[in-house]
């Protein structure tokens, strides 16, 4: 047989190779769709991590004897995970409807990315959706013309528009006499903070949330959910009971405490991926340099750092600027610079090691695991 039959015919095994491949994946999902039913009908939780860990290791030990690095046979783990989880929360989705009465929903904001998820998932549990936005509303939903309207034909408002922006429209939305429960998804609750706590004095419905993850989450299984509270325990209740049939874990925090959390939360991880890339700008290698040098960490880095900056300059900056604790945490970072430095300088391992241990412990001494990045980086907004 000549060079080029072999070719061919071994190319022709890798396609069948292939296919079987493509055939078990189907197999898996099809199972992880009856898992799904089973654990709706038992009332099971839908995550088990000490199942995930398994399958991590299953896949790193088989792939272990070809050379593939643990990096890679955990992403592959991970991948699959992820979409068993997608396809099982869909099934608990669809098993267990929103207790309760259906609202009629409007979303100020509703044209933009944040806006459009949250209009998705709200259809999907059953309610109707309009939209309050200059922009229009998505092909087949609602648009109501502004949020005084909103007000009075709906029964739960959410904002979901621009920090800077908020603000006057929740003032508007506010001089309308309604019992519509009010609600926003802002990252940084600040500029309506006042605005909130005088509504609640004043025995309007108001609550706040604060999703911890972005609108190009394809799972919320692991993913976070803030209620931040108000002082209105009747406008909590009603704006956990949107989510309850979800699989996100739902915490409850008050007004008060969530821009500083979120200051290190968010604000912290965010000012990490900007330094990194703004050192990138100013290094004088040139991109074919660092392509050919990359390691694996650093494509890590530039992947997660580089879905942030695709995400909107305006939304990052807002973040960091509309923070009043922004300040405190650039200075522990300032600080936690200059220790690394020194350490660096001295050659001390032991104060470099603890320098680590210390984030490790604060990052393992939750109540929860840390969430590992599975499939793509979806930062939160």
């Amino acid at each position: 047989m000549t060079v080029d039959g072999e070719l061919d015919r071994l190319r022709s095994e890798v396609r069948a190779a292939d296919v079987a491949m493509l055939e078990a994946l189907d197999r898996r999902f099809r199972l992880a769709r009856q898992i799904g039913t089973a654990k709706a009908r038992a009332g099971r939780a839908l995550r088990d991590y000490a199942v995930e860990r398994d399958v991590i290791a299953r896949w790193k030990n088989g792939l272990d004897g070809w050379g593939v690095p643990t990096s890679h046979s955990e992403a592959i783990a991970e991948w699959i995970i992820e979409e068993s989880l997608r396809i099982q929360e869909e099934v608990l989705r669809n098993a267990s409807p929103v207790p309760g009465a259906k609202f009629d929903v409007a979303i100020v904001g509703g044209a933009g990315a944040m806006g459009g998820w949250l209009g998705d998932f709200l259809e999907d549990g059953g309610h109707r959706v309009a939209v309050v936005d200059p922009r229009g509303a998505p092909t087949g939903r609602l648009s109501l013309p502004d949020v005084e309207t909103a007000m009075r034909e709906a029964e739960v408002v959410v904002f979901a528009t621009p920090i800077r922006q908020t603000a006057p429209l929740l003032k508007n939305a506010l001089a309308v006499r309604s019992e519509a429960l009010i609600l926003d998804v802002l990252s940084v609750k600040a500029p309506i903070a006042p605005i909130l706590q005088a509504a609640a004095e004043n025995g309007r419905r108001v609550s706040s949330l604060h999703p911890m993850f972005g609108p190009s989450a394809r799972t919320l299984s692991g993913r976070n959910l803030l209620v931040v509270s108000c002082g209105v325990a009747e406008a909590d209740d009603a704006a956990r009971s949107l989510f309850s049939a979800s699989a996100l874990t739902i915490t409850d925090i008050p007004l008060g405490r969530h821009d500083r959390l979120i200051a290190e939360s968010l604000g912290l991880s965010h000012a990490v991926n900007l330094l990194f890339l703004a050192t990138l700008a100013s290094d004088p290698l040139s991109p074919h340099d660092l392509a050919r040098a990359a390691s694996t960490t650093f494509h890590g880095q530039a992947a997660l750092a580089g879905s942030l900056a695709r995400e909107g300059p305006e939304l990052y900056l807002d973040i960091q600027a509309l923070n009043p604790h922004t300040w405190s945490t650039f200075d522990e970072l300032g600080e936690a610079l200059t220790q690394l430095k020194r350490s660096i300088e001295r050659h001390d391992v032991q104060a470099f090691r603890s320098l680590l241990d210390a984030g490790c412990a604060k990052l393992e001494g939750g109540s929860g695991p840390i969430r590992k990045g599975v499939g793509s980086p979806a930062p939160a907004s």
